[in-house]
């Protein structure tokens, strides 16, 4: 069966992503480039002329995906009441580590970073989130979500990721390596994720 297409967002870039800081679900704001990056990939969306709408629209609630949802919707001229926010579009928890940078995790938790290393889908993070967990609230929304004819997605990295690989059925070796650019959205559509900028 086919289904309609998903357009999958990630949030435009933040500060902790210019410092190279994991975030999880602990917040930073967006910088400048991430507020255009934000309006550019609504304009994106725009010019893909076989994406119609209506629009449905999900959104993580943590404030970066919120931030760059709004934004995104006001160049597209739709209320801000559209937007369906839910937990389990969140970032995985990156626990004791967020606000850290790679170099710090190592230092500070060298036990975890070499669990990372060996398998990135099965590594908790101290009072965190794997992967695999990630990859179980992300099934669960998945499995519940109602389509429309374009459906909007805005969340985060690891999120897409896990939602990427879910929709392709790639195997976890492959999805925590997959891309993971602010600048454009992914389109979900008979069975392929296709990178649209």
């Amino acid at each position: 069966m086919v289904t309609p297409p998903i357009c999958l967002f990630r949030h435009g870039e933040t500060q902790w992503n210019s410092e190279g800081r994991f975030q999880g679900q602990l917040n930073s704001p967006l910088t400048s480039r991430g507020k255009l990056q934000a309006r550019n990939n609504a304009r994106c969306l725009q010019r893909q002329s076989s994406l119609a709408g209506p629009f449905t629209v999900y959104a993580s609630p943590l404030g970066r995906a919120k931030e760059t949802a709004l934004i995104m919707l006001d160049e597209l001229g739709i209320s801000a009441d559209t937007i369906t926010y839910d937990d389990r579009l969140m970032e995985a928890s990156f626990g004791e580590c967020e606000g850290l940078t790679e170099a710090e995790v190592a230092k500070s938790y060298p036990d975890f970073w070499q669990a990372r290393t060996a398998d990135r889908w099965i590594a908790r993070p101290p009072s965190g989130e794997s992967y695999s967990d990630l990859n179980s609230r992300v099934s669960e929304w998945y499995e519940d979500v109602e389509l429309s004819q374009t459906t909007l997605v805005v969340c985060h990295a690891m999120t897409s990721r896990v939602m990427r690989g879910i929709y392709t059925g790639l195997p976890h070796e492959e999805i925590v390596s997959l891309t993971k650019p602010h600048d454009g959205f992914f389109k979900l559509s008979h069975g392929k994720a296709t990178h649209m900028t």
